[in-house]
């Protein structure tokens, strides 16, 4: 009963409506007298019943396509953080498949691959491969996701690895600067062929001179080009061919001056090379002969790439061949169809010419930089400008350009010094930086999306045998594409050291289970495995 013998609900309803015309201030009072005068259990009804006024659950309260735009403005470590708040939070966040697709792509997985393979596979949990991605950013960021080997004892002392390059878990190693067997006086380099997985040589044998630029093409060929002007290709495991493995093939001579650079097309039967004699020649691999001499370029021909017309997305240049050269002046793209000979009206002039350096003294040239990159589609390499006073801080741009269009489609700048853009795919690329000191990361990832290093590992400093940098060479560059498990095994990048050694980067799988703390300054130091949210 309320006061006067008035029934208990109609004398609070009363209250509440007199409560209800009071002013902001006193309610407040009032509040404050009330509670001053509740005991233990209404106090403790209090403690229960405010945090349901004061603090709503967003996430079970509205509907599902606003919780997922309010959490899509969340970067993807707060997301995470977001479903270890509570179950409910866990199982509703996990299920939001197109916001944690979104996350994947923002953090550099490779969702296309991902999509393709949808159909053999079944549907992708994007929020594992999310955390897959992010934890692989950690471990560069943090320079533990890869590993370091020096091989050792693979050639003898005054000998040195001279060229490398990379095939199929393979590592075919050229050398130079020799001193001759006493049993071989004729040949004293050799080429030896390493097996990643199986950390042993596969074979090696014996060649005629001073290998400059080697190309492997695992387990049939290698062919070398020489400081001397000629070229020699070999069998690998002579299963194919019914030769010895080492066994000489041919010999190509007609340069004056040390081949620089060579690519091959084993399906087309074409060899190109790029000499110090100004000129790139294109020969028939099968059999040695020149088919073609381009002898109008403006300096040394520093790299080539030859891409067969089953293998680029050109539309200006559909149902043709290209050959991409480099000088320490300019990029020139060849086309022709076949058949290819001397006689051939194609080849007389490049198809599109780029300059590498400036067009007039008003403006400060460019700095050559190798590394020439050809995708299919999208030319790739870098425009540097000279700066002298520091070791490290530089003023260079990541160029990429149309090949059909000839125009710049993206361009990423990056404030180091750079030696060579080692390789490039649709969301990162690897710069080779001068070597400063064991906390300097002078193997470097760029985010092209991000615009800035995101991680990478210190080697040791790699005296450059050519002006291409041919005693470097890259692993299997999928993972340039966007990061998964299925992508980032195997060798990263190989290096030719003075000491006669080649040091090995490999990816490390066995941070897989293990946390990973990263301590750079402004940037979250936790991160634990997937299992957890």
């Amino acid at each position: 009963m309320g006061e006067l013998g008035q029934p208990f609900p109609g004398w609070l309803e009363g209250v509440v409506k007199h409560f209800s015309s009071l002013s902001s201030e006193e309610q407040t009072v009032t509040l404050n007298q009330l509670i001053a005068c509740c005991g233990s259990e209404q106090l403790w009804h209090l403690q229960q019943k405010l945090p349901d006024f004061l603090y709503r659950d967003f996430v079970s309260l509205l509907p599902p396509e606003l919780t997922e735009k309010i959490l899509s403005y969340l970067p993807p470590a707060s997301l995470l953080s977001c479903c270890r708040v509570s179950r409910l939070w866990r199982d509703r966040v996990s299920c939001m498949q197109q916001l944690w697709l979104m996350q994947a792509k923002r953090v550099g997985c490779n969702t296309s691959l991902m999509e393709r393979q949808e159909a053999i596979l079944g549907n992708p949990d994007w929020k594992v491969s999310c955390v897959e991605a992010l934890k692989l950013r950690n471990l560069l960021d943090c320079g533990r996701a890869w590993n370091q080997e020096g091989l050792v004892n693979l050639v003898r002392p005054p000998g040195r690895f001279s060229a490398l390059n990379h095939h199929l878990g393979h590592i075919a190693g050229g050398t130079a600067d020799s001193s001759p067997h006493p049993q071989q006086e004729e040949n004293s380099e050799s080429v030896v062929v390493w097996s990643v997985q199986d950390s042993r040589v596969t074979v090696s044998f014996p060649v005629s001179g001073s290998v400059s630029c080697i190309k492997l093409h695992y387990p049939s060929l290698v062919v070398c080009g020489h400081f001397d002007g000629t070229l020699s290709s070999h069998c690998v495991s002579g299963e194919d061919r019914g030769h010895p493995p080492g066994s000489l093939l041919h010999k190509f001579r007609l340069h004056t001056a040390p081949v620089l650079s060579l690519d091959l097309a084993i399906a087309e039967d074409l060899l190109v090379s790029g000499s110090a004699d100004c000129s790139t020649k294109l020969w028939e691999l099968s059999t040695g002969q020149l088919l073609r001499t381009l002898s109008n370029q403006s300096h040394w021909v520093l790299s080539v790439i030859l891409c067969p017309l089953n293998r680029h997305q050109v539309p200006r240049f559909r149902g043709r061949h290209l050959l991409l050269t480099m000088t320490r002046d300019d990029i020139q793209l060849w086309t022709w169809i076949d058949p290819l000979s001397q006689a051939s009206p194609h080849l007389t002039q490049p198809d599109l010419y780029i300059p590498l350096k400036s067009v007039t003294e008003a403006i400060q040239s460019f700095f050559f930089t190798p590394g020439l990159h050809f995708d299919g589609s999208r030319i790739s390499f870098i425009r540097q400008m000279p700066m002298f006073d520091t070791q490290t801080i530089g003023d260079a741009d990541i160029v990429i350009l149309d090949a059909n269009t000839g125009k710049v489609v993206h361009n990423v700048h990056v404030n180091q010094k750079i030696r060579k853009l080692l390789a490039i795919g649709s969301r990162y690329a690897v710069l080779l930086l001068p070597f400063v000191d064991n906390k300097y990361k002078n193997l470097a990832v760029v985010d092209l999306v991000k615009r800035e290093i995101v991680g990478g590992a210190t080697v040791p400093h790699s005296r450059a045998s050519t002006p291409d940098f041919s005693q470097v060479s890259l692993g299997d560059n999928r993972w340039l594409d966007g990061l998964s498990g299925e992508v980032t095994t195997g060798l990263v990048a190989c290096l030719a050291l003075a000491d006669s050694s080649i040091q090995i980067v490999t990816w490390d799988n066995r941070q897989e289970q293990e946390p990973v703390r990263c301590s750079s300054p402004g940037k979250h130091g936790l991160f634990v495995t997937g299992s957890s949210w």
